[in-house]
Formats: structure tokens, sequence, C-alpha cells
């Protein structure tokens, strides 16, 4: 027969190898992941992040014409004495200032605002042609955007004449063309802007103001009849 001291030894030693196995596995798991319930002293939740609005990626850069304003010819001043009076400044005559007619064009920079467009105008132009046409380009970061919806009005954002979306038989996937009279002239006042598939407006529509007339001399930088308007996705 065994010796009863010697099987409650054997005895304990299985209790405490049990015992020591379950603490490794409990501190094992605590291990892996702190906030397990086995584990008493649990570590705070992080914060919860604050998202922070990014800046827009894109700015469209504006295009001033020069000025060219004459340089006035240096003379001689006299030394001033306490009673000279101030020696006025020259200011050139208007004559001397070169003028140029505001081309039928305009884009019109307007101040950012807390929610800015998606799109924006990055280019435009008009000039002579044999018929009067809208067209342009709709691009992103990728290169040109097709499926892009464009309104054409004769009121900034509203009175929609004609809607055309960039890709739809066109020549290219982000083109789209408005045909206001094929063969001649047809003079107006125009905006396009881009919106989205439920009509709301992404595009500031008063950046683009297109305003046609009927000059019919190519050699005229003031003839408008085919005007471009490209709009970039910020």
């Amino acid at each position: 027969m065994s010796d009863p001291q010697e099987e409650a030894f054997q005895i304990a030693t299985l209790v405490v190898v049990v015992l020591i196995v379950i603490f490794c596995m409990a501190y094992a798991l605590i291990f892996m992941n702190p906030r397990v319930a086995l584990n008493p002293f649990k570590p705070p939740l992080p914060d919860t992040p604050t998202s922070v609005g990014l800046p827009a990626t894109w700015t469209p850069t504006v295009t001033t014409t020069p000025t060219f304003t004459p340089t006035p010819t240096a003379t001689d001043t006299p030394t001033p004495t306490p009673t000279d009076t101030p020696t006025p400044s020259i200011t050139p005559s208007p004559a001397a200032t070169a003028t140029r007619t505001r081309p039928p064009w305009t884009n019109t920079p307007r101040p950012p605002t807390a929610t800015p467009f998606t799109y924006s105008v990055i280019r435009g132009k008009c000039e002579h042609s044999g018929g009067t046409y809208i067209e342009g380009y709709v691009t992103n970061s990728q290169g040109e955007e097709a499926g892009v919806r464009i309104n054409l009005g004769t009121s900034p954002g509203s009175n929609v004449v004609d809607t055309r979306v960039t890709g739809s038989g066109e020549r290219s996937p982000g083109h789209y063309t408005f045909v206001l009279n094929s063969n001649g002239s047809r003079s107006g006042t125009w905006y396009v802007w881009v919106v989205d598939a439920s009509g709301k407006t992404i595009s500031d529509p008063n950046q683009a103001r297109i305003v046609t007339n009927d000059i019919r001399n190519g050699d005229d930088p003031n003839a408008c009849w085919r005007a471009e308007v490209n709009f970039g996705r910020r």
C-alpha cells in the first residue's frame, strides 16, 4: 500500500500545477486583451478622435490683365527749407494709361465660403466661330471625368435651358457641348454650372458668365460665338 502522506503530496502538487496553468492562461489573455473581463485593472478607453476638416486641394488662379503705367521722368528736386511747400506728386494723364475693352466672357473671383463648391472654373475664353456654342471639359486629379451633369441657364443657378452629361456621345469622356446655333450667331447672356444627380448646384453659377454677340469680324477680340468653359474638381 502506498503511503497516505505521499498521496497527499501528489494531490497537492497536481493542484499547484493546475493553478499555475490557469494563472498562466489568465495572464496570457490579459496580455492579448487588457480589457478582458478577467483583468481587474482595465486600462481607460482612448479618447474619441475629433475629425478635422481638410482644406480644398485645388485653388483656381485668377489671371489679371496688366495695366501699363508710364514711369515719370526723374527731375532734380531743390532742397526744402522750412518755408517750402510740399512737392506735388506726378500723376500720369488718363490718355497715357493703356485701356482695353472688357471681354465678353467674365470670370469674377468670389470669396471662399464655409462650404466650398465641389467644382470650380479653371479656364474660360470666347472667340469667333461659324456657329454659337458653349463647350468645355470637366477634369479631376486623374484626368477627364465622365458622367458629370452641366446646366445651361439664363440666370445664375436658375432658368435652366438645357442639361448635358460629360462623355455622352461627346468627343472624349470629360467633354460637353451646348449648341445655341449651329450656323450663325445667337446673342445672349448665359451661365453654366455643375449639378449632382439630384440637381443640387456643386459649382458657383456666378463664376461662368458668357455674353455671346453677333460680331461677325473674326479679328475683333470682342467677338464671342464659341465659348469654352472648363471645370475642375477641387
